[in-house]
C-alpha cells in the first residue's frame, strides 16, 4: 500500500514540475527576462536569443556549442541575462 502511495505521490509532483517548466520560446509571450540557464525553443536560433535576451557572447560563455549552427529545441545554454551585462547598456 504505502509503495502506491509513493508511486501515486512522484507522479503528482512530475505532471506539477512538468506544468511549470518555461521553454525558451515561452519567454517571450511571459514578461519574464531571460534566465542564466536557458532552454532552446522551437524555432530559436543563437541569433535570436542574443537578440531577445541582451548578451553577445553565448557562444565564448558555452563551451558545449561546437557549431553556432546546430542549436535545437531542447539545448541547455547559460547567458548573462541584459540585466546583469553592464557592458550591453
Amino acid at each position: 500500500m504505502a509503495l502506491v502511495l509513493m508511486s501515486s505521490v512522484r507522479e503528482n509532483n512530475l505532471r506539477n514540475w512538468d506544468s511549470h517548466v518555461v521553454r525558451g520560446s515561452q519567454l517571450s509571450m511571459s514578461h519574464r527576462p531571460c534566465d542564466e540557464i536557458y532552454v532552446v525553443g522551437e524555432g530559436e536560433t543563437l541569433h535570436t536569443i542574443s537578440d531577445k535576451c541582451g548578451d553577445p557572447y553565448i557562444v565564448e560563455r558555452n563551451p558545449h556549442i561546437h557549431d553556432p549552427d546546430d542549436v535545437f529545441p531542447g539545448l541547455v545554454i547559460k547567458i548573462v541575462p541584459f540585466n546583469n551585462n553592464k557592458s550591453w547598456r
